[in-house]
């Protein structure tokens, strides 16, 4: 099930609310399967370190709905906390090519009496690139919505390749562009791979490579 594409169309939100980094594909879960992801984001030379955890179930071939949990340390008054949402996800594919898909979450501040903060939405687009679909490329689009006025609109574009090992297992390279619509701001670039063995993926991942303190993840998935 978690081989090649496959395994970063299953892969769930990471909160975009400090930017998701990770590639997302159109596919769901599956029916009557369940998925869930855990993930560390830390910054070498500074304190501050974000975890996020997701769970989803599939409701048919293209919906699925879940939960996930963010934390970000150390808490301060402007910025960290614990978040929770609640997410409802959809996704079709239409061709080879070309697959859609999207997704709503709103999130809620566990530090700060239940309060609404922020609502998610997001549009994937992805599809393969030469006929066995070993190369392939990805489009995740972004809308961010905070309680608080300021809003965030940006885009990701990956281009990513599969290569399969004699086991069954697979390792798949990827690297793209992060900017906001406006191209306000400099364009981040993104890169990492993930390997899967089975219904277990292992991501490492990184951003922000040309400043002072760039950004890493390592992350766990499972789907079963």
């Amino acid at each position: 099930m978690l081989k090649g594409v496959v395994i970063i169309a299953m892969s769930m939100l990471l909160t975009v609310k400090v930017a998701a980094q990770l590639p997302y594909f159109a596919g769901t879960v599956g029916d009557g399967k369940l998925y869930g992801y855990t993930s560390l984001k830390f910054r070498p030379g500074m304190n501050r370190q974000e975890t996020y955890t997701t769970f989803q179930y599939g409701l048919g071939n293209h919906f699925a709905v879940g939960t996930d949990l963010y934390t970000s340390t150390p808490v301060t008054e402007g910025g960290g906390g614990v978040h929770w949402g609640f997410l409802a996800r959809c996704g079709w594919k239409v061709s080879k090519w070309f697959n859609v898909g999207g997704e709503v979450t709103p999130s809620f501040n566990l530090s700060d009496s239940f309060k609404f903060s922020y609502l998610t939405s997001a549009l994937y687009l992805n599809g393969a690139i030469t006929p066995d679909g070993n190369l392939f490329w990805c489009s995740n689009t972004w809308w961010i919505m905070n309680r608080g006025g300021t809003h965030i609109f940006s885009n990701y574009e990956y281009l990513g390749y599969t290569i399969h090992f004699r086991n069954g297992h697979s390792i798949t390279p990827m690297a793209g562009a992060i900017h906001s619509w406006r191209f306000d701001q400099d364009v981040d670039i993104a890169a990492g791979f993930y390997y899967t063995i089975k219904n277990w993926s292992i991501y490492v991942w990184g951003n922000n490579f040309l400043k002072p303190n760039p950004r890493c993840i390592v992350g766990v998935e499972f789907i079963f």
